[in-house]
């Protein structure tokens, strides 16, 4: 088992905090992990220190974070005081492990109702109605040849039932692989297709608006130049526009050009409040702030995409009762009608 990235930065910082050196910090978690593979994991970040690997490299080979911790801790190792730096990381993944509880709270229903339907359909497909086309062969023919016709569109529905099915759940599992998948390359696909898709785009820009401000900010608050920041913005995302977008503002940058802010990465009143500052520090600040209302931003749009497919999840599992009813029920009645009518011709 993995240990937490936000506890073992947490315990780190305050270690160091407290005059410990890095790798007596990390000495002091091997012997408080309760876990073994824990205890092996910080045992190989020791000896990868020690053997002369930086902390972010060794974190990146044995625990594999997300993109941007990773630069992150960079960011901390290559700019002001370590600790200070240390301090902001751990808030920041205190704020993005926040969204993530916060967008987590909301995923439960539609995952209870696509399970619903897919129980259904399966019910319908492999017991239902090859029990009735069964049964319907001990009667009359022409009774089995209603019977048959009857299944047959009802195999339709749940085709259509289970196309539905797919495309939404697909849909919903891509969103949540682009929000909270931290392996690199699988969440790197994933935020790819997202972006390009109706709602989930808007949910991914403004989570990776989050996220990659959050970065600078702290950034340039610690001292780091901008034409650095820019250049790990670029190397932070995974969404390809948003990376072009800060390619072409870096090389801006190097030509000595200062109205770069004009991308579609920045709203336009904040392109404006951008090019107004006057130092480093209120760029920021700036960036701090515009962090957090893109949070919010995030936020506000994951909970209506939640909503969406929480709406969409109990239509598919009515339309689902429907297909039941219509297989099942409806079967039946016409098997006794069948009956009736002939027993009425006798």
């Amino acid at each position: 088992m993995k240990p937490d990235v936000l506890t073992l930065l947490k315990a780190l910082q305050l270690s160091l905090e407290n005059g410990k050196s890095l790798t007596n910090a990390l000495n002091l978690l091997q012997n408080t992990a309760k876990d073994k593979d824990e205890r092996a994991i910080y045992i190989n970040i020791t000896r990868s220190i020690q053997e002369g690997a930086s902390f972010s490299n060794a974190i990146e080979k044995y625990i594999s974070p997300s993109p941007d911790i990773i630069q992150f801790v960079a960011m901390a190792e290559k700019g002001g005081g370590f600790v200070k730096t240390l301090k902001s990381v751990v808030n920041y993944l205190e704020i993005k492990n926040r969204f993530h509880q916060e967008s987590n709270d909301k995923i439960a229903l539609p995952v209870i109702y696509f399970t619903l339907t897919a129980i259904i359909i399966i019910f319908i497909r492999f017991f239902a109605v090859p029990f009735h086309i069964s049964e319907a062969k001990s009667y009359d023919p022409r009774i089995y040849a209603i019977i048959a016709e009857h299944l047959d569109m009802a195999l339709i529905l749940s085709n259509l039932l289970l196309g539905g099915l797919l495309f939404f759940s697909a849909y919903f599992l891509i969103v949540m692989i682009a929000l909270f998948n931290y392996s690199g390359a699988i969440q790197g696909v994933a935020k790819r297709i997202a972006s390009h898709l109706p709602i989930s785009s808007l949910v991914i820009g403004y989570f990776e608006k989050f996220i990659l401000l959050s970065l600078l900010s702290e950034m340039l608050k610690n001292g780091v130049s901008l034409k650095m920041t820019f250049k790990t913005a670029a190397n932070s995302t995974i969404i390809p526009r948003i990376s072009k977008q800060f390619e072409g503002i870096l090389a801006q940058v190097s030509r000595g050009e200062k109205n770069f802010w004009s991308i579609p990465f920045f709203e336009e009143i904040e392109q404006h409040l951008l090019a107004g500052a006057g130092t480093v520090a209120q760029l920021g600040n700036m960036f701090g702030e515009f962090a957090d209302r893109a949070r919010f931003n995030a936020l506000t749009m994951a909970s209506k995409f939640f909503r969406s497919m929480t709406i969409v999840a109990i239509l598919l599992l009515s339309f689902a009762v429907f297909v039941e009813f219509f297989t099942i029920v409806l079967t039946q009645v016409l098997i006794q009608q069948g009956i009736i009518d002939q027993v009425g011709h006798a």
